[in-house]
């Protein structure tokens, strides 16, 4: 049973890292986004759930702006032939569905199936914008 946006956020608590949570209607694109949020500070993600030939998921979070070729992502992280994984795998894996894909859904990956990949700018970043489930 996928963990519920209060047990995320009660963890999070828990280990002491402070949240703001902004209630909005699904998007699915980064440019929804954009017209959504208005002016919330800190980064803001795009996140691509993918699988490889070899059945290897992979969640990649990355700025918002920053390009994501695959082809050259996939040379990077040792992956073969990278597309979009679908919704059946996205709710089997990581507890979420389209729309709502986050890095926070990690915390429903209890077999360790996808390997989250992490844009460098993002965890430099002071404040960062993630869905909470």
């Amino acid at each position: 049973m996928p963990k519920s946006r209060q047990q995320l956020l009660n963890w999070l608590t828990d280990h002491g890292f402070p949240t703001t949570t902004t209630d909005h209607v699904a998007v699915h694109t980064v440019e929804q986004s954009q017209q959504l949020r208005g002016q919330i500070p800190g980064l803001h993600s795009k996140n691509l759930f993918l699988k490889d030939k070899k059945g290897n998921f992979y969640l990649v979070v990355a700025e918002e702006d920053c390009p994501v070729d695959l082809k050259r992502l996939r040379k990077h992280i040792g992956a073969q032939s990278l597309s979009f994984a679908n919704a059946e795998h996205l709710m089997d894996h990581l507890g979420v569905e389209p729309g709502s894909v986050t890095p926070f859904a990690v915390i429903n990956d209890d077999r360790a199936v996808v390997r989250l990949i992490l844009d460098q700018t993002l965890a430099d970043a002071d404040v960062v914008n993630f869905h909470p489930l």
